[in-house]
């Protein structure tokens, strides 16, 4: 048959098959949830009424045009693997399949080689390379308008492009949300006059906000994380998996581990997005303050936190960074229980007898440029006994938490003030305005950034500064409602030491918590003094005892 839904010489009559697709390149708008569908049905409506045999299709929704054909989710096998399945494939349009002319270029040469048919129904292009039709004057001519078409396809991108490069570059200096996944504690909602903002999520919100009353509660990043788990509040990536909506076939199509960790909650907790500030930058490393035309941070939402508790919270965050004590998977007493010759921590170590009983030691360990302390192996048994008798000396120690008082400091507006001002005469220096009423519009925007600049000078400026607040409770208090770790973590933050000898024993208070215990009655107890100071570790205090049976603490 010439012209029918076969090949040209066909003994056998063997239909065409046609394998129909589409592509959009973004399915949030009303356009986009349909664009795909009105594709196929044109396509399909071509292969039928040609009687070919329709034996598959794609669809890439969510698929930019600038990604290479034989690279996109759907349609690349049908070009690589499943290349033998079919013998026509069918679009709507041009646009659709290509927006490079060397994507177009190197698909025809494809179809050539492989004896394929392309055809763009809405376009009227048909490139029919079966054997027998590969030089025909209307394939020519097909290619001619399918290049023609391939290169305004091209051209109308690259002026998308730009549109859409100059409505970000704008937006940027607004508080209008641009697009794209907004910060974990906010949601997207329409704006009043138009276009798109953040609002803080009724749930991710309350999460961000537990993190930070957790952290200033004295809680480790690797503990805040198991809090938020109990409590169920998902992860970034799982609210992200449930809140996709319609498009989501393009997307992640399995849930993501549901499981916090301590780097998350750092993250988070770091990022003046949760101040409701706007940030730009296309990864998390590049992302900065977006900023105003006088040069301030742009506020696009309510902001999660005070500003005292901000920047309590990023106080609290630098602290940690300097000392990181391990909580995940401690030992019992790991950073409690130190060598008394070296001063280094003592770590557990359990070995297992032939009759099924475990002994457990805290042994002096070798570590870079410093060798084990040998000899220096106290069982647990003795640790436990010892970190009792230093609880019960430390049981009416009233307990405190550190309070952020802020300080008050304009320096860094100051200075965006004093910079705007300085754009502002440069750019009267350069003639921007020199025209009708442009010095008046100069005086005006000088006169606003000068006000701004006196009332900044005029507030007053105080360092900040942490102080210890009493919470009402004693330690032992605090100590039998907490758990393993937490009293391991309670001890540690209150710098309680304890140096440990298989002979000897000891602990060591610092001087501001050794004035705060209760005072011994009859010379018991085991706080060093002062003058005991041990030659071989010259910043540790420590008391020694005469017996070995660990029952109390001596001087």
């Amino acid at each position: 048959m010439g012209g029918g839904g076969y090949p040209v010489g066909s003994t056998t009559l063997a239909p065409v098959r046609a394998v129909v697709g589409s592509r959009v390149s973004d399915t949030h708008g009303n356009e986009g949830k349909v664009s795909h569908l009105v594709q196929a049905e044109s396509a399909t409506r071509h292969a039928v009424s040609k009687e070919w045999e329709i034996v598959g299709s794609f669809e890439d929704l969510d698929v930019s045009a600038e990604i290479t054909p034989w690279k996109r989710p759907d349609l690349g096998p049908w070009l690589t693997d499943r290349q033998g399945e079919w013998d026509a494939m069918v679009w709507a349009k041009v646009d659709r399949a290509f927006r490079s002319a060397k994507d177009c270029a190197d698909v025809a040469h494809w179809a050539e080689e492989n004896h394929k048919v392309l055809v763009f129904t809405d376009d009227g292009i048909t490139l029919d390379y079966r054997k027998g039709r590969e030089s025909s004057f209307g394939n020519e001519l097909a290619k001619v308008f399918l290049m023609l078409a391939s290169i305004f396809a091209e051209t109308e991108l690259k002026r998308i492009k730009a549109r859409v490069t100059a409505a970000h570059k704008h937006l940027r200096k607004t508080d209008r949300w641009a697009g794209g996944q907004p910060p974990y504690g906010y949601r997207i909602v329409d704006r009043p006059g138009g276009g798109r903002t953040l609002e803080p999520d009724p749930v991710t919100s309350e999460a961000v906000r537990y993190m930070g009353k957790l952290l200033l509660e004295g809680q480790s990043q690797w503990m805040i994380a198991t809090a938020l788990e109990a409590a169920g509040f998902d992860t970034p990536a799982t609210h992200v998996f449930k809140n996709q909506g319609e498009t989501y076939s393009s997307k992640r199509k399995t849930p993501p581990s549901n499981h916090w960790n301590a780097s998350s909650i750092g993250k988070i907790l770091r990022s003046p997005a949760t101040m409701g500030l706007k940030l730009i930058g296309r990864s998390v490393k590049a992302r900065k303050l977006a900023r105003d035309a006088k040069g301030l941070p742009i506020r696009i939402a309510k902001p999660l936190f005070t500003d005292e508790e901000w920047a309590a919270i990023q106080a609290a965050m630098d602290e940690r960074s300097v000392t990181r004590e391990r909580a995940n998977g401690a030992a019992p007493w790991l950073g409690v229980v130190h060598c008394d010759r070296c001063g280094d921590r003592l770590y557990r170590q359990e070995n297992h007898a032939r009759n099924g009983r475990i002994y457990e030691y805290y042994r002096c360990v070798r570590k870079t440029g410093k060798p084990a302390c040998r000899g220096q192996s106290v069982k647990g048994e003795r640790v436990t006994t010892a970190v009792a008798a230093l609880v019960d000396r430390l049981a009416g120690v009233a307990m405190t938490v550190r309070k952020f008082i802020p300080g008050e400091d304009h320096t860094e507006q100051l200075n965006h003030v004093a910079q705007a001002m300085q754009d502002l005469r440069s750019e009267k220096r350069r003639g921007l305005y020199d025209y009708p009423g442009g010095d008046d519009e100069y005086s005006e925007a000088l006169e606003v950034l000068v006000d701004e600049r006196r009332r900044l000078a005029a507030l007053p400026q105080r360092p900040a500064a942490w102080v210890d607040v009493e919470t009402g409770e004693t330690f032992v208090d605090v100590w039998t409602r907490a758990d393993q770790e937490h009293r391991r973590q309670l001890l540690i933050g209150l710098k309680a030491r304890l140096y440990m000898a298989p002979a000897v024993e000891g602990w060591y208070l610092p001087s501001e918590l050794a004035a705060r215990v209760r005072p011994v009655v009859g010379g018991g107890g085991g706080v060093a003094l002062p003058e005991q100071v041990r030659p071989s570790g010259p910043d540790l205090r420590g008391a020694r005892g005469k017996s070995s049976s660990g029952d109390q603490l001596l001087p």
